[in-house]
């Protein structure tokens, strides 16, 4: 267990997500965030001075050079992500790093080398849902056996019109490149399903991947030169080791209603919720037989409010003063990028690929 009072934060990249992070690591005790970088100066001056925040970089490096940050939280786009975080753990710094942790499985394994090197924790954004109070108590009930078998998984989160740089969030137009983002609604949104999945089933091997992407519901107008090669759609099967077949899907825009949904099947109960649970209007069903009958049951779902960047802050920090793995660990994210990449190939390939 580390003997210092407070573990001093640096954030990298102050945009949309980077102030999130400051908001979330401000309210947790023994924390502060004491420097932030950016390479865009007006925002950089702009969130210091909305923030408080003692120290201000226009280049990266400049902040890891400082003694005094303990850690940093990298919120570039993806494609920045392996550099920066090399350069964090040749300085001596743990990291959290925003989904995906980086843009290829070969750039995930580059990432760990240099965290094994330096003894220094890695964690992933992509936990968040992890702390959602369904997945808590889906989880729960998982785990007590109360479904019994569980023979087949659905993970379903579709938005009717969601891609970032398009419908939301203008700024952030490198989503829309795979070279910058790695990928479109499945490294953006998917990889949360996935953290959720091997979060509720940590045992889980994912042997073969039969999958699709599709990209083209309309035209949308973009500059001279801005690129929009990513998927805005996309799903698979995928076949585990231990026979369980999953049925994921994930977009950022389809003509479908919009339910993120997971359903569990069990050979005693089955088991329908949405991981998010944002508001108060909760979706949490359990399906069973009683007395010969099947009987839909809610259970009480009056669950205390949740913040998903303050809940991924808190065990962070917790991590380092314990010592202990964050909640999702970089060797965890790269299963999930190896996931997303073969449903990738599959795609291209047009059949089932092995992971």
């Amino acid at each position: 267990m580390t003997s210092k009072h407070e573990i001093r934060i640096g954030i990298i990249g102050v945009g949309m997500i980077g102030v999130e992070h400051i908001r979330g690591f401000k309210v947790i005790p023994r924390c502060s965030v004491m420097g932030i970088a950016d390479p865009d100066e007006s925002r950089l001056k702009k969130v210091s001075a909305e923030h408080a925040v003692p120290l201000s970089f226009l280049d990266y490096r400049e902040l890891l050079k400082r003694e005094e940050i303990d850690a940093v939280v990298i919120c570039s786009p993806p494609f920045a992500h392996e550099e920066i975080a090399v350069a964090a753990f040749q300085a001596g710094k743990h990291v959290l790093v925003e989904k995906p942790m980086a843009i290829t499985p070969a750039s995930a394994r580059r990432i760990l080398r240099y965290q094994k090197r330096a003894g220094k924790l890695l964690g992933s954004c992509s936990c968040r849902f992890r702390f959602s109070p369904t997945v808590a108590k889906a989880k729960e009930i998982i785990d007590a056996g109360d479904l019994g078998d569980i023979y087949h998984i659905s993970i379903s989160g579709i938005s009717r019109r969601h891609r970032p740089g398009i419908d939301y969030h203008s700024g952030a137009r490198w989503n829309l490149d795979k070279a910058k983002a790695g990928g479109g609604a499945l490294m953006d949104w998917g990889i949360y399903d996935l953290n959720t999945l091997f979060h509720l089933f940590p045992k889980l091997t994912v042997s073969k991947v039969d999958g699709f992407c599709f990209r083209g519901l309309d035209e949308p107008v973009l500059a001279d030169k801005e690129v929009f090669n990513v998927e805005e759609h996309g799903a698979a099967m995928l076949r585990c080791s231990n026979g369980l077949m999953v049925m994921w899907e994930r977009a950022w825009a389809a003509h479908m209603n919009r339910q993120p949904r997971i359903r569990i099947y069990g050979s005693r109960a089955g088991l329908a919720f949405d991981p998010m649970a944002w508001s108060r209007e909760v979706y949490f069903e359990i399906y069973e037989d009683r007395s010969g009958k099947p009987v839909t049951i809610a259970p009480d779902t009056s669950f205390d409010p949740w913040n998903v960047h303050i809940s991924m802050a808190h065990d962070f920090i917790d991590a380092i003063f314990k010592n202990r793995p964050p909640i999702t660990t970089g060797e965890e994210e790269l299963k999930f990028i190896d996931v997303i990449h073969a449903l990738y190939r599959s795609n291209q390939k047009k059949a089932a690929v092995s992971v």
